[in-house]
């Protein structure tokens, strides 16, 4: 027996602190951990042998794969050597290819466009052009010189016989009417101002009522009117019953309390105000409904 220091191959008992042994003398070299590394045998080293290569799977052509086989025989080679095992030679870079578009087209399809407008459409509403002062009538141009410019303007039927008749019947009830509405409303002056629908046709034969005074016969004239709102720079106008709303050439079928936008302005329906004086029930309702009207074109 006799002490011998541990060799590298006990080397895990070398970390734990070991490094003597007392061993038998005839222990044999194979079995004695003090003996140096090179009186042991080395134990052959065994490599790693290359893995068999596995037998691909058969790959299911692509759609465009097909489409380009029926082209060419070309296209159809690499997908060949796929499936009988080999590796496909490589190929240059792709450039556009022209086969493969239809496919792709099908898998992604465009997005629709928005559809633009029509050329005959756009004209229709860009047709209308504001007739110049100039070529009106001549009971038009004498009304414009006597009309103040206004953001709002206000017509209604029997707005031409009051501006042109003394005597016109109803004159003073509506007169009335809107002086209390004026006041109810409570904006500045200025911001209303009232153009007619109609005025006298001075080539018309003048009407005989029963009072025996003849009065004469109005005649609307829608591009007119819609060219003095513009000569009269207002934002908005008040439209008040369906005769005056037929008479400027308004859709057809407009309501009370709507509003719309015609040859570019804004347009507001009411009732007219004969009908207002005999239902006054309606006045609240009207009321509350210019008031947010009007509120658009304050805030501008």
């Amino acid at each position: 027996m006799a002490f011998a220091p541990v060799n590298p191959l006990a080397a895990p008992w070398q970390a734990r602190g070991l490094h003597w042994l007392l061993m038998p003398e005839d222990l044999p070299p194979e079995l004695s951990l003090c003996v140096m590394p090179d009186a042991v045998p080395a134990a052959p080293v065994r490599r790693p042998q290359p893995a068999a290569p596995r037998a691909p799977r058969p790959v299911r052509p692509l759609p465009s794969q097909l489409h380009q086989e029926g082209q060419g025989g070309a296209s159809a080679a690499p997908a060949q050597a796929v499936r009988q095992g080999g590796a496909p030679a490589a190929s240059p870079a792709p450039g556009p290819s022209v086969s493969a578009a239809p496919a792709q087209e099908q898998r992604h399809p465009a997005r629709p466009q928005p559809a633009e407008q029509a050329p005959e459409a756009a004209a229709s509403v860009r047709s209308w052009r504001p007739l110049p002062p100039h070529v009106w009538p001549a009971v038009w141009q004498e009304r414009l010189s006597h009309t103040r410019q206004g953001r709002v303007v206000w017509t209604y039927w029997n707005l031409g016989p009051d501006l042109c008749e003394a005597q016109a019947p109803g004159k003073a009830q509506r007169s009335a009417f809107f002086r209390r509405l004026m006041q109810d409303l409570a904006y500045p002056a200025g911001t209303s101002t009232f153009w007619p629908a109609c005025l006298p046709d001075p080539d018309a034969v003048p009407s005989a009522p029963a009072d025996g005074e003849d009065r004469p016969s109005y005649r609307p004239n829608a591009d007119v009117f819609w060219s003095g709102v513009q000569a009269l720079q207002a934002r908005a106008v008040v439209v008040m019953g369906s005769v005056a709303a037929r008479a400027l050439g308004l859709p057809a079928g407009v309501r009370p309390l709507q509003q719309l936008r015609h040859r570019g302005t804004l347009v507001w329906v009411l009732w007219d105000v004969e009908f207002l004086l005999d239902e006054p029930q309606r006045y609240a309702a009207m009321l509350a409904f210019v008031r947010r009207a009007l509120q658009q074109i304050s805030r501008r």
